[in-house]
């Protein structure tokens, strides 16, 4: 993966650069080539004038009418014994081919170091450009030579006598393909630096590429560990962009993982246990009521009193067998996030007296005492399930009860403390070990002294999930001198 996306983006990024050479190469052959052509006009356009210029002091009036009508040459008739070798200096000045021409565009002079080169007769444009000149103005034409079948540059400056009457013009031809050669080495000088852009471009893509894939490839190895539930490997990535939050938000996953993980071994285990206890608690009432049925089928007890006996042990069984199933049904329900229980406005004042006279005959019969230390005379309003929650404290209150000794007293005391009703249940007599505090809400769980006395070991696991229902909180504290007490805080306003 690391690879591909290196790649692709080491190609995206050379093809961008590419493109972008290409347009920046094409604008700039265009540009390039129409500065080039303008500034080698302007330069001829230049020395035109400084040459028209400079023969304004050589011409007059009546030499131009003493001019060869046939265009041939006249040196020096009436301009002074240095006009040849001036002409000739004027030739080499311009550096391109040179003709003087009066307006019917008859040669007056032709440069002597060029035409023999190529071509003597005047340009195919110069009667367009000879008449605008005599209108007053410097011209330039660009148009296709039919000798060479290139560009080429026409200039036309005109000379002028002290009265500002124009005597001739000069003209100036040049092709473009001496311009062509400096396009050229400008074109090579372009290409070669794109290049060297485009390797260094490569080189840093390369590089930015691996950097920008590091992380992640961290994130890839990161998944790939979560994929097989190993939750100890932390990502190491601190980027402050978009990929250094999504590797915060994946540490995030993980760490739920972790923690759904840690549930659901937990959940696992607690199921296995479940199903071992269950079994157990399941096979011995029914154990003992099969036993008990075999022994009256086969006539094995026959005497009327063995008989009632075996009947009373078996309505005995029958019904821990049937509080158990009540309990895990019960138990089930209430684990059920579908389960809903009705909450309304309840008085937490009359649940709790209500629990207390239910429990009165049964406290009675060890001769116990259930108190009820209420601070609040008015009533104690809150939302919840008026059954579930008396429910609840009857669990608490049956457990006191059932571990307390004979001839005491089980003290239900509520108040309140910074917004939470505190009800706390408390009995002399028994202690929970901090080993048992921790798994006494647990299915089954039972304490040493549990072995003494009835019980499914559920009523406190249902005890449990009636609080969470309720968003109670549900604690114990015990200590040897002065019994144990289960704390029930309830939020309320």
């Amino acid at each position: 993966m690391k690879n591909k996306l290196t790649r692709k983006l080491v190609l995206y990024f050379s093809l961008t650069l590419l493109i972008f050479s290409l347009v920046i190469g094409i604008a700039f052959s265009v540009l390039f080539s129409k500065q080039t052509i303008t500034i080698h006009t302007e330069e001829m356009t230049r020395r035109a004038a400084v040459i028209a210029e400079t023969l304004d002091g050589y011409f007059s009036k009546n030499d131009r009418n003493e001019m060869n009508p046939q265009g041939g040459k006249r040196h020096g008739m009436g301009m002074g014994m240095g006009y040849g070798s001036f002409i000739q200096f004027m030739d080499k000045l311009a550096m391109d081919d040179i003709w003087i021409v009066d307006e019917n565009a008859n040669t007056i002079t032709i440069g002597s170091t060029m035409h023999h080169k190529e071509y003597s007769e005047l340009p195919d444009n110069a009667q367009n450009v000879i008449k605008k000149v005599y209108q007053g103005k410097t011209t330039t034409s660009e148009e296709f030579s039919n000798v060479l079948g290139e560009p080429t540059v026409t200039v036309g400056a005109p000379i002028k006598n002290t009265s500002g009457e124009i005597l001739a013009v000069v003209l100036l031809h040049s092709s473009i393909s001496a311009v062509h050669k400096t396009q050229h080495q400008g074109y090579l000088l372009l290409f070669i630096s794109i290049l060297i852009a485009w390797i260094i471009g490569l080189l840093l893509s390369i590089i930015f590429s691996r950097r920008f894939i590091a992380p992640i490839s961290k994130m890839s190895s990161f998944t790939e560990e979560l994929v097989v539930e190993h939750y100890d490997t932390e990502l190491d990535v601190h980027t402050n962009d978009e990929i250094g939050a999504l590797g915060k938000k994946m540490t995030i996953l993980k760490n739920r993982l972790a923690e759904a993980k840690f549930e659901r071994d937990n959940k696992e285990k607690a199921q296995k246990n479940f199903l071992s206890t269950i079994s157990h608690e399941l096979r011995t009432p029914v154990t003992v009521i099969r036993g008990s049925i075999e022994s009256l089928n086969d006539g094995v007890i026959s005497e009327p009193a063995k008989v009632k006996q075996y009947y009373e042990q078996l309505l005995s069984e029958s019904v821990v067998l049937e509080r158990l199933i009540n309990d895990l049904l019960e138990l089930s329900r209430l684990e059920n996030p579908e389960f809903t229980i009705t909450m309304e406005q309840v008085n937490v004042v009359d649940i709790i007296t209500d629990s207390i006279r239910s429990l009165r005959v049964r406290a009675s019969e060890k001769n116990q005492l259930l108190e009820f230390d209420n601070q609040f005379k008015e009533s104690i309003i809150i939302e919840g399930d008026y059954g579930r929650i008396r429910q609840l404290f009857i669990i608490i209150l049956e457990n006191a009860l059932k571990f307390s000794p004979e001839s005491t007293a089980i003290t239900v005391e509520m108040k309140k403390i910074e917004q939470r009703l505190v009800v706390s249940i408390h009995n002399q007599g028994s202690f929970i070990s901090e080993e048992e505090k921790v798994n006494i809400f647990e299915r089954f769980r039972k304490i040493d002294a549990d072995k003494r006395v009835d019980g499914t070991g559920l009523g406190l696991a249902i005890a449990k999930e009636i609080a969470e229902r309720h968003q109670f909180n549900l604690s114990v504290e015990s200590d040897r001198e002065f019994g144990t007490t289960f704390i029930v805080k309830i939020p309320c306003n």
